[in-house]
């Protein structure tokens, strides 16, 4: 098992607001967390989580989201891994943020501690798990599941 510390920063127990990370690629927009806490003691980190548009106006995402977030190359989507309960156990999914479209969309698909890297096309890379039973992810947005919708 790999130690937290070792991990690339940000990271899922290591990430806040002031990171650039959370600045859009084309830096008109940005993603802002609430408070910061562990999800559980030695846990990644969560808060309710916003969208702040080039006019400085905060959309909320969701109440429970992790991090840190991934932008797309263009700045217009971001990738953000958000919290759930699942059959007696805590997971995450992705929610990705259309700023066009001014809409969230959550994907189906459960994971135990995401570790997002980068975003390109319909593909977002990165881990699940990074520190334990590592996996490589490659989420292919147009072959996956929404299952909820938010109009910000």
């Amino acid at each position: 098992m790999k130690d937290v510390a070792s991990l690339r920063s940000p990271h899922p127990w290591d990430f806040d607001n002031s990171q650039a990370q959370l600045v859009s690629s084309n830096g008109k927009d940005r993603i802002l967390y609430g408070e910061l806490m562990e999800v559980g003691m030695g846990a990644p980190l969560s808060a309710p989580c916003f969208w702040v548009d080039s006019d400085g106006v905060e959309h909320h995402i969701d109440d429970w989201c992790g991090g840190p977030p991934i932008w797309n190359c263009e700045g217009t989507k971001a990738a953000i891994p958000a919290w759930t309960r699942s059959w007696m156990r805590t997971v995450q999914q992705i929610i990705v943020l259309d700023i066009a479209k001014k809409e969230a969309l959550r994907y189906a698909p459960e994971f135990r501690v995401l570790d997002l890297r980068t975003f390109d096309g319909y593909h977002i890379n990165g881990y699940d798990s990074p520190v334990y039973k590592t996996k490589t992810l490659d989420f292919d947005l147009s072959k996956e599941k929404v299952i909820a919708a938010k109009d910000l």
